[in-house]
Order: C-alpha cells, then sequence, then structure tokens
C-alpha cells in the first residue's frame, strides 16, 4: 500500500506555540473519514502511513480544546511528507478571564480617558463614579477587552489632523463587550467625514442617547474589523458630541480563518475582534487568554 506523511504546525494568531489537545481527522473525496486521532501537541505532530494515490487528496479538519475548528485540504504523496501550517483563532466560551497590562503601564492617552470616565455600570457603594485605575480594575473581562481592542485600533487611525481617532476622545460614559461611548467634538466628524480611511454608513441602528440627536456614521474601509465611529451631538449649537465608537466583526472570523461557526446572535464578541485585528491588521491589543 502506498503512504505518505502529513506534518501539522499548530500555533495562536500570535504565532505562539499551541499547547492544547486536538482532534485529527482526515475525510477522502468521497467524505469518509480515513483517519481520526486525538493528541496532545505544542507546535508540531507528524502523522505517518497515510494510504495515498495518485489522487490522495484529503480534507484535514483540525478541532482544539481551547480554539475554533479549521480546516484546509492537502493532497498526499508516496514517500513524501506534506507540511500544513495553521494558526488558530481562540473559542470564546472556553475563555475564563484575560491577562492585561496593568494600570501604570498603560498609554498615557488611554490613562487620561479613563481618568475623566464617568460610567453608570461602574460605580463605588456611595454612587461615584470609578475612575483611573479604580474604573480599570473594576472592568469585567470583556469589557477590559473591548476597551484595549478599541483602543489600539483608534489609536492607529490617524486623521488628517495628525492625531488619531482616540486623541479625540474624551471621557467614556458607557462601556459593554462590543463598544463604548466617549464625549467628543465636532472636529473629529469634520476630520472622519474627509478622511480616505472612511466611508460613511447610515447610523440608523445606533439609538441615541437622551437629549441628543444622531448625526453621520463612518466606517473604516479595512476589509475585516472595520472601526465605526456613529456621532450624536446636543442641541443645534455648541460643541457637546458624544461618539459610538464599535468594531465591526462582520463574520471576519469565518473569513479571515476560515473556520466554521454556528448562528450566533447578540453582542459582538471581543474576543473573536482581537484575533481578527492581530491576523487580518497586525494590531495587538495587548491581553492574553486565561483558560478554565
Amino acid at each position: 500500500m502506498a503512504a505518505g506523511d502529513l506534518e501539522l504546525r499548530v500555533t495562536d494568531v500570535r504565532g505562539s506555540d499551541l499547547h492544547d489537545t486536538i482532534r485529527i481527522e482526515l475525510f477522502d473525496a468521497q467524505g469518509n473519514c480515513d483517519y481520526r486521532n486525538r493528541e496532545q501537541v505544542r507546535r508540531q505532530i507528524t502523522l505517518t502511513g497515510i494510504e495515498c494515490g495518485p489522487l490522495a487528496f484529503y480534507r484535514v479538519a483540525v478541532t482544539p480544546t481551547r480554539y475554533r475548528t479549521r480546516q484546509t485540504f492537502v493532497a498526499i504523496k508516496e514517500g513524501k511528507t506534506a507540511t500544513v501550517n495553521l494558526s488558530f483563532p481562540v473559542e470564546p466560551r472556553k475563555v475564563k478571564d484575560i491577562q492585561a497590562r496593568p494600570f501604570p503601564d498603560l498609554a498615557p492617552s488611554l490613562q487620561a480617558v479613563l481618568e475623566i470616565s464617568d460610567i453608570p455600570a461602574y460605580r463605588d457603594d456611595k454612587g461615584n463614579p470609578l475612575q483611573g485605575e479604580q474604573l480599570y480594575e473594576a472592568l469585567k473581562p470583556r469589557d477590559r477587552a473591548c476597551l484595549l481592542n478599541l483602543y489600539a485600533k483608534a489609536s492607529n487611525t490617524v486623521l488628517g489632523d495628525g492625531k488619531s481617532c482616540f486623541d479625540h476622545f474624551g471621557g467614556l460614559t458607557l462601556l459593554h463587550q462590543d463598544r463604548f461611548f466617549a464625549r467628543t467634538h465636532g472636529a473629529l466628524e469634520e476630520e472622519a467625514a474627509v478622511s480616505p480611511l472612511f466611508r460613511e454608513e447610515s447610523g440608523a441602528l445606533h439609538e441615541p442617547p437622551a437629549g441628543y440627536t444622531l448625526g453621520h456614521s463612518f466606517k473604516t474601509r479595512d476589509e475585516h474589523g472595520n472601526l465605526q465611529l456613529t456621532f450624536f451631538r446636543r442641541g443645534d449649537t455648541g460643541d457637546d458630541y458624544l461618539v459610538d465608537v464599535d468594531i465591526d466583526e462582520a463574520n471576519g472570523i469565518e473569513h479571515v480563518f476560515e473556520v466554521v461557526r454556528n448562528q450566533v446572535t447578540g453582542l459582538t464578541n471581543p474576543y473573536d475582534v482581537r484575533e481578527i485585528l492581530i491576523a487580518s491588521q497586525g494590531l495587538d491589543p495587548g491581553y492574553s487568554f486565561v483558560f478554565g
């Protein structure tokens, strides 16, 4: 029987060793599973003695314990070793917490915004807003991940005035796992309107906060992981603006990594956004995952 080998090299999106238990399945052209194994793998594993013929073409499905399933196609040739490199986005349901840099190590611009934030969901026992380091340390894991994702993207999106989007943000007034609201001014809306990095989008799905009216909405032209800025203004005069800041995941996990995901409803998961930013834009929000 003619046979060949398959070498799998598996990493996370940062290129680090996966260190996980993985299930490996090989399916032939008829969809039959010709090989199935479950192994504890650091980065590399070689499967030997795989049956092959002149047209031995297999679908390879790899399912880690902590990461999403990925699949690819590979030709196995007699006496040869086929090599497959796969990087895996995390399975958000397996993440218990995140490990992020402490407040003193954050960028000064991010520290400054947190120092003047007033988020109703984060208050002390007397009803006073948590701010600065107290706020940062109190954030739920997904809220903190969202904050760091948005900082990574917004601080690297530079406008025509030489400032980044994040440089135009004031204190936060709301923070969820998929977005935050920040105080800002009309200059940011004007800069986004003329920036070649943005295109105008409908903001109809964005509900204005009480006392504000909906303005324009702009989204970056990235293929995946788009930064969206939706503006709200209080009154017809003055410079009292809020901006709703989010990153559009928009099936990016499926497209960037070619993974299959069940239909998901609800809020965008910030852990998916992290993987997209790292893999498709080279922007690392600077936190790691802690698994249960």
